[in-house]
């Protein structure tokens, strides 16, 4: 298995968007897909079966996820947060519109906050070396960049056309090496 994470935010129920990070994943061959919230499950058909065939799919509520949508795709509502253990380091994700930042959360020099909700794609890394992380959306982008996600590797951190999978300019980081490495 790879050490891969595709991150993503914002999908809003449509299928091109879901289709494209499915289609992503497998060309990437990323261990887990993210999604930081606004994923509204659309009860279409197609929706469900890709939401099938995506492994190990790691999903926080949105601001616009309804409890009804995720019961009537038989999914159980995911929580508002989440912490997962990668790579020596926390992630913590969320959606971004109830916590707004990593401060109070416990995390350290070379953990990664996720969130999304902003429909604007923003990678940095704070003062206290914690690395700050929005995907931007999958749907309706609200920058000239257009559709994006990110990926996580041991070495980096890219966020991603999502239509032409490139890189964007500027939204990169490398990690450096730990001192316990």
């Amino acid at each position: 298995m790879s050490n891969i994470l595709l991150l993503a935010s914002d999908v809003h129920g449509s299928i091109e968007a879901l289709s494209l990070l499915e289609q992503r994943g497998r060309e990437h061959q990323v261990e887990s897909i993210l999604i930081a919230g606004d994923l509204c499950p659309s009860g279409h058909t197609h929706f469900q079966i890709l939401l099938r065939n995506i492994p190990h799919l790691l999903l926080v509520r949105g601001n616009c996820d309804s409890s009804y949508d995720f019961s009537n795709e038989g999914i159980p509502l995911p929580p508002q947060k989440r912490c997962i253990e990668w790579q020596g380091r926390t992630i913590f994700m969320t959606h971004g519109d109830r916590i707004h930042s990593p401060f109070g959360q416990n995390l350290k020099d070379g953990d990664i906050f996720i969130s999304g909700h902003t429909h604007t794609p923003k990678l940095q890394r704070g003062e206290d070396g914690i690395i700050w992380v929005n995907p931007g959306s999958t749907t309706y982008p609200r920058t000239p960049l257009g559709p994006t996600y990110a990926l996580i590797d041991e070495e980096s951190i890219s966020i991603r056309s999502l239509t032409g999978d490139q890189p964007i300019a500027g939204l990169q980081y490398y990690f450096l090496p730990r001192a316990d490495q």
